[in-house]
């Protein structure tokens, strides 16, 4: 099942001291590689002039989703807004099956 997932940070974020926040989002990056390399994260863009991030994931359930979402160090840092996504009969196959195994 695939998701829509936009998340956009706290103030809490920027308030970290700067090493602090440095090293979460190294951390960050880390952990959302290896998401993307197993497949789970399908895409990502960053909204102009904004830290809001667009996601799509692939997962089995929202439990599932909310699970992988929990391993990001920045997921407390972060309000999401997530929607689950159906196929929609004008392009059915999906865009994990045209790019091919992650």
């Amino acid at each position: 099942m695939d998701f829509l997932v936009r998340a956009t940070p706290t103030a809490g974020l920027l308030e970290l001291p700067a090493e602090e926040r440095d090293q979460l989002m190294a951390r960050e990056r880390e952990v959302a590689t290896a998401l993307i390399d197993a497949g789970t994260i399908a895409w990502m863009w960053r909204l102009p002039d904004t830290g809001t991030s667009v996601t799509i994931w692939n997962a089995a359930s929202a439990e599932a989703l909310e699970t992988h979402l929990a391993t990001l160090p920045v997921f407390p840092y972060n309000v999401l807004e997530i929607t689950a996504l159906a196929t929609h009969p004008a392009f059915p196959t999906p865009l994990r099956a045209i790019r091919g195994p992650a």
